[in-house]
């Protein structure tokens, strides 16, 4: 939430300067145009659901705050200035990624009443838990691709689609990861949650030190690229931590 809404205030920043940045003097005409996020309604909603669904979730734990809660943070990350953003501060991707990847779909699985229908154990959930893990990994390694960045910076936003497969394959694996106790061995279940994040936790290592792809000299958060890509690392480091390391005790 605190990473939202510093997203937030970076986007209403970028709109109060996007007339002067139109207009400086010295500008290399022939370089693209980078395009300005521009913020609107519909992510001010977004952030004030999820800011006070989040408070209702912490203080009742119903099923429809929670619901809320990962439904708001979901369009927020989804909307048309984040998608601008994230071509352009790997941060503010890892920030988007994360929501759609993690924080949302724990939260709309927290709002999904479990299963209670036949159980018993099944070859097809299994190979489902592990499929989806690899998707999920498939997912970290080809977003930190340099030719997808190099593409994303030339189309000025990601797209749409990609932030809906996103939050599907998150909710699919984590669903695998939380809700077929009863027809996949623990075992499994612990492997599909260790694997997936320990990629995630490799990526955003490689981070500190490695280059993903150039998203220009500086970001748009007023810091360098280089601190840009490490601040990103640690974001992703710091959120599989917080989610894998919990759960991974809880399971049974």
């Amino acid at each position: 939430m605190i990473a939202a809404i510093a997203v937030a205030r970076l986007i209403i920043a970028n709109d109060n300067t996007a007339g002067a940045h139109h207009h400086m003097p010295g500008m290399d005409m022939g370089a693209p145009a980078v395009r300005v996020a521009q913020w609107a309604w519909p992510e001010y909603i977004a952030i004030a659901v999820a800011a006070v669904a989040l408070i209702w979730w912490l203080t009742t734990r119903r099923a429809i705050a929670a619901l809320l809660t990962g439904a708001a943070l979901a369009l927020l990350a989804a909307s048309a200035g984040m998608r601008i953003l994230v071509t352009q501060s790997h941060l503010v991707a890892m920030v988007a990624l994360e929501l759609l990847l993690v924080i949302a779909p724990l939260f709309i699985l927290a709002g999904i009443k479990p299963d209670t229908g036949p159980r018993g154990r099944g070859g097809i959930w299994t190979v489902f838990a592990v499929t989806t893990a690899v998707a999920y990994s498939a997912l970290l390694i080809t977003v930190h691709v340099p030719a997808v960045h190099n593409r994303a910076a030339e189309l000025g936003a990601a797209p749409l689609w990609v932030a809906i497969v996103t939050l599907i394959v998150g909710i699919c694996y984590w669903f695998a990861v939380l809700r077929t106790g009863a027809r996949v061995p623990v075992r499994i279940r612990r492997a599909v949650l260790l694997g997936a994040q320990e990629v995630a936790a490799f990526i955003g290592l490689l981070s500190l030190f490695g280059a993903w792809g150039a998203m220009g000299q500086t970001s748009p958060l007023g810091i360098s690229s280089a601190w840009d890509q490490r601040l990103g690392g640690l974001f992703m480091m710091a959120t599989c931590a917080a989610v894998a390391i919990p759960l991974l005790r809880r399971l049974n």
